[in-house]
């Protein structure tokens, strides 16, 4: 063999990564990514969220016309002036409608003062969104901690009772 031969096997030999190198590389995606997720999950849900108080706000308007043309606010969906996406079903005896992230509907009974004006649940069971006939803002409660921990998320965008 010849020395410019022996040179480039030598070079072509060290050329390569250790183990330990890929692992600290390995490491350190790993690190990034544990931090990367969660934050990333919290502003895909307030992306989700936003979406819901854009309808929250448009069911809240339409019980607001009903109650002014009937003297009360509606207690089904299907009463108020309004097309929501999605599909109707019925859940607990009242009209919802179904989305794929949320639940949607109308709570107000009969008194002033209970219940809300428009409802928003989270779809699978997290956390509710609700206007209330004589308050502004939109209220946020958790059915667990991780709902309760999603409304806190949300900071100022939504008023937490």
């Amino acid at each position: 063999m010849n020395k410019k031969h022996l040179k480039r096997l030598i070079v072509y030999k060290n050329a390569g990564f250790t183990l330990i190198e890929l692992l600290v590389v390995v490491l350190i995606i790993g690190i990034l990514a544990a931090v990367a997720v969660p934050q990333y999950e919290k502003t895909v849900e307030k992306a989700r969220a936003a979406e819901a108080f854009i309808v929250l706000k448009s069911i809240a308007e339409a019980n607001r016309v009903y109650y002014l043309a009937n003297g009360k606010y509606a207690v089904h969906l299907e009463d108020l002036d309004i097309k929501m996406p999605g599909a109707d079903i019925v859940f607990q005896g009242d009209g919802r409608t179904k989305s794929k992230y949320f639940m949607y509907g109308t709570n107000a009974h009969q008194s002033p003062g209970l219940g809300s004006i428009a409802l928003a649940d989270r779809l699978p069971s997290e956390y509710y969104l609700f206007i209330m006939p004589n308050e502004d803002g939109i209220f946020c409660k958790g059915f667990n901690a991780k709902g309760d921990q999603t409304c806190r998320d949300f900071g100022a965008s939504v008023r937490i009772p």
